[in-house]
């Protein structure tokens, strides 16, 4: 990995702060490399130096933001289930922080994933907490980095959802504690496979009776 000396940090810190900004603002459609290097106080040519092109920026930015919050849902909940038990409330969290960018940035998690490169983000978290409930006796997991690609698909699915406004803002942190239940129930061992049933039971619960009650 390079090593930026602090000029050159302090400008990828305007970089971004200035994208975020004009995301949340105008979305990815409508904004313009010119616009963010004016806003961030660099030569147009500086961005495409560095990131090669607005989609890599995008790219980029959107790892950023997505690393950061599952690195502190590692560094609060721990190796093992506990992390698993608070990612959903760091994104939920960070989503709300800046809804506008979170909607913004639904899209290219999507139609640039291979350039966002979660997957990878989540194979290392996500696989490091598995390998520790593995090595406990919680789980019994053979592919440690398929399943990781399951949370970070559901992860990304449901978060896509919300952006389209067919998640309810009060319910997103609900369906992400649902979809991390889905995935391991298949290959949690006793107890914990009858912990996360219940709580499964217990999200589907709460679902259909905020759903029946905005109904009523």
């Amino acid at each position: 990995m390079r090593i930026l000396t602090p000029r050159q940090r302090e400008r990828r810190e305007r970089i971004q702060a200035a994208t975020f900004e004009l995301l949340a603002r105008h979305g990815g459609d409508m904004l313009s490399m010119k616009l963010i290097a004016q806003t961030a106080g660099v030569a147009e040519r500086t961005l495409f130096n560095i990131y090669g092109s607005k989609d890599r920026l995008f790219a980029f930015s959107a790892r950023e933001r997505s690393e950061e919050t599952i690195s502190e849902a590692h560094r609060d909940g721990g190796m093992g289930i506990g992390f698993f038990t608070i990612l959903p409330r760091k994104l939920a969290d960070k989503t709300f922080e800046a809804p506008e960018l979170a909607r913004a940035f639904a899209p290219i998690l999507v139609e640039h994933a291979d350039m966002v490169g979660l997957p990878e983000v989540y194979e290392h978290f996500a696989g490091g907490a598995l390998r520790a409930m593995r090595a406990s006796g919680q789980v019994a997991v053979d592919d440690i980095a398929f399943v990781s690609r399951l949370i970070c698909m559901s992860m990304v699915g449901t978060v896509v959802l919300w952006a389209k406004r067919e998640i309810a803002d009060a319910a997103l942190e609900t369906h992400l504690r649902l979809a991390i239940c889905q995935v391991l129930l298949p290959y949690a061992e006793p107890p914990l496979d009858d912990t996360l049933r219940e709580q499964a039971r217990e999200h589907t619960r709460s679902l259909s009776r905020s759903i029946s009650e905005r109904l009523a």
